[in-house]
């Protein structure tokens, strides 16, 4: 195995899942375990999480549904995109649940529900303000009323999704909780009630207690982050991931001596510069060059010069270290830390795709 690895703390993981669990009590829980588990690895994290309770698991693409079930993987899970049209049968023969967000889709899922002898269970979709999927609010009684007379289908589930719920300013994610309401008001006097109703993501379970409804979908908290710092001091969370790797080659340069690809930088000393086996192929992204900084033997140091696909170098000046030492690109390090926000911060991005974006030939290793 490399040494670059992403640690995976199990002892975390389930920490979190149980404090989400306390802030929604009485709620089913349905962690997103997409994008590889926020790349955390999507069939240990979703074994984990289910061995712990979770009523569902919420994927983006049925591929991701296909492979858990594969994997042995058998809670409810959800695919929370629209079904593309050569997924119907994925659909079915796996039994993913789908969200509704077209009369042409649902048509597809209930003729092959019906060829398989199958009865295929989904969740309707609102589309209260994020216009990206889902049914206008205006729209819901007659998607119903002809979705209902399809065959094989069952809707046991409404649901939304939030726009600004990580935001301290709720105006915008109150005015979608007020058209959702109206939506299910309505359905409810016509006739349709959803044993599920749900929209509550990490940021809406915190900020808004009155979007829990029956079934929160905690995203990125599961895995120890959140997406602000004001959500983060709202949360107790543990993150679960630390990136590591181990000094591979040292050399000592003169006072002057360039390093790496463009020659962005320059030794303004003699000094011994590290080279670390990580780079942008690895997920630790090309961006981070004359930003970042790494952990050994708890002392932060700079790395510098450009990120390149494999490597990276680190300069330690004057200081003692030894090939093999331990380097920590995310996580603790004695009485340092480096954090996920911190990177995103710094590559102007948001914790969500600093995680998702480390690579499959980084492997996971689960503690």
């Amino acid at each position: 195995m490399r040494s670059t690895i992403a640690e995976i703390d199990t002892v975390k993981l389930r920490h979190n899942f149980h404090h989400i669990r306390s802030l929604a009590p009485g709620d089913a829980i349905m962690p997103m375990v997409k994008a590889n588990a926020y790349g955390h690895g999507i069939v240990e994290c979703s074994r984990i999480l289910s061995a712990e309770g979770a009523e569902f698991l919420g994927v983006a693409f049925a591929s991701e549904g296909v492979l858990l079930r594969e994997n042995g993987i058998s809670v409810p899970i959800v695919v929370m995109t629209p079904p593309e049209q050569n997924e119907a049968s994925d659909f079915c023969e796996y039994n993913l649940q789908a969200v509704a967000c077209s009369l042409e889709s649902m048509k597809l899922l209930s003729n092959e529900a019906v060829a398989q002898n199958k009865t295929l269970q989904y969740h309707l979709y609102i589309d209260t303000g994020l216009s990206r999927d889902g049914i206008l609010p205006d729209e819901a009684l007659d998607f119903m009323n002809a979705a209902s007379t399809f065959t094989n289908c069952e809707a046991i589930g409404i649901c939304t999704h939030f726009a600004t719920s990580d935001e301290s300013d709720t105006t915008f994610s109150e005015t979608q909780l007020k058209s959702f309401n109206q939506v299910i008001n309505r359905l409810k006097h016509s006739g349709y009630e959803f044993e599920f109703i749900h929209a509550a993501n990490t940021a809406g379970i915190a900020h808004l207690p009155e979007a829990k409804f029956s079934l929160v979908r905690p995203g990125i908290s599961m895995y120890g982050c959140a997406p602000t710092y004001e959500l983060e001091a709202m949360l107790t969370l543990e993150p679960i991931l630390t990136l590591k790797t181990a000094v591979l080659s040292l050399r000592r340069l003169p006072t002057g001596t360039s390093v790496s690809y463009g020659r962005r930088y320059y030794t303004d000393r003699i000094s011994t510069i590290v080279t670390i086996p990580i780079g942008y192929g690895d997920g630790y992204m090309r961006a981070l060059t004359g930003k970042a900084e790494c952990l050994i033997q708890g002392k932060r140091y700079p790395i510098v010069g450009t990120i390149c696909m494999d490597e990276c170098m680190v300069d330690i000046g004057d200081d003692e270290i030894s090939c093999g030492d331990e380097v920590i690109l995310i996580g603790k390090q004695g009485d340092e830390c480096i954090t996920v926000g911190q990177i995103a911060e710094k590559c102007d991005t948001i914790p969500y795709e600093i995680l998702t974006a480390i690579s499959a030939r980084v492997p996971r290793v689960y503690t």
